[in-house]
């Protein structure tokens, strides 16, 4: 059985998770039976529910493209496609929009593959996204908590110097 519950004696909290909570709620419960022992263990500690913490880390986020509509795709065709406008109507057969596919009464792709046959097409797009994310990333990166934690104490110590000097 693994518990989703822990004590955080730094915080001096009793931490579990939503459905950890909704189990100790249940008076008799395997899970109510741990809630007290850790109560009577830890009497003056907070029991805090906490968010589950994301196991994924940033490396392996998936891209996000957004604005990468339906209505975008097609402007992009049509302005990077060749005369004989083979792609667009790759993308009208694929989007079931062509006249066989409605004589056939063929329905689209899902959105998902529509968005990876477009990216294989047109690879640009993809790079230009992993780019601008990594611009995004590098403007706007957020201080780790244990540098937010420095800066408070920087800035707290420069207030407490001040105020004896002044």
């Amino acid at each position: 059985m693994t518990t989703t519950m822990t004590v955080n004696t730094a915080a001096k909290t009793i931490e579990m998770t939503k459905t950890f909570a909704t189990k100790a709620a249940r008076f008799g419960s395997d899970e109510y039976k741990m809630l007290q022992e850790a109560r009577r263990d830890y009497p003056d500690y907070k029991v805090e529910t906490v968010a589950r913490k994301n196991s994924k880390s940033k490396q392996e986020e998936k891209p996000s493209y957004k604005g990468l509509t339906y209505e975008y795709m097609e402007k992009y065709i049509a302005v990077h496609d060749d005369d004989d406008q083979t792609i667009m109507q790759e993308y009208l057969e694929l989007r079931g929009m062509s006249e066989e596919a409605d004589e056939a009464l063929a329905e689209s792709f899902s959105y998902q593959e529509m968005k990876n046959w477009f990216l294989d097409k047109f690879p640009a797009i993809a790079d230009f996204h992993k780019k601008r994310a990594a611009l995004l990333e590098k403007t706007h990166k957020k201080p780790t908590k244990s540098e937010a934690a420095r800066e408070k104490m920087v800035a707290r110590r420069t207030a407490l110097l001040n105020k004896k000097i002044a």
